[in-house]
């Protein structure tokens, strides 16, 4: 009967050592990161340089798990918008820490997210000229900086243990902004693909 118990106390000392072992030699993710091209609608609220159609950019994101539903990194990208009637341009570069919260772990996963940060904006705008003569032109050109908080939600798909495909919507606010009527609102839609070790 002894011997029966010291078996099966050995057994099981043996399986729960290799459940441990298994479960220490799981890949630990050290970050996520890539590049997200995007497209979006914007406006603004300005009669004289009016802001309203398509805009289109690039930048990207890294971000490093700091538990299983937590992840604290960066993300920067640019997006810029032709006026219709000129050869005029709106851009904006921003970037800054990124905070995202992952319910649910799973080969399809939803990912809530803000970023804070800061940025700069371009605006030309020509009233007259064609930038192809020796003629003076004459433009509107406006140029700042602004704080950036950007709310965003994301959906990521498994494709294989280090590659996600991903797609996510954000919404850019500036907070205590003085240029509010010129600055361009919208939500842009990203698509990218996310690298992990």
């Amino acid at each position: 009967m002894a011997l029966r118990i010291c078996t099966a106390i050995i057994f099981f000392t043996v399986i729960l050592f290799c459940f441990s072992m298994a479960k220490a030699e799981e890949p630990r993710e050290h970050f996520r990161g890539g590049m997200f091209p995007h497209v979006g609608f914007l406006y603004n609220n300005e009669s004289d340089t009016k802001i309203q159609g398509f805009c289109v950019g690039i930048g990207g994101k890294i971000v490093f798990p700091v538990s299983n539903h937590f992840r604290v990194g960066t993300e920067g990208y640019v997006t810029s918008y032709n006026y219709k009637n000129n050869e005029g341009f709106y851009k904006l570069g921003w970037g800054g820490l990124l905070f995202e919260y992952v319910p649910k772990i799973s080969r399809l996963m939803p990912v809530f997210g803000v970023a804070v940060g800061g940025g700069g904006i371009k605006d030309l705008y020509p009233v007259s000229g064609n930038y192809k003569d020796n003629e003076y032109d004459v433009a509107i050109y406006k140029k700042y900086s602004t704080m950036v908080i950007a709310p965003q939600v994301s959906l990521e798909y498994k494709l294989t243990s280090h590659i996600n495909l991903a797609t996510k919507i954000d919404y850019l606010l500036y907070p205590g902004n003085e240029f509010t009527k010129y600055i361009a609102h919208g939500p842009r839609v990203y698509f990218g693909v996310l690298f992990s070790r």
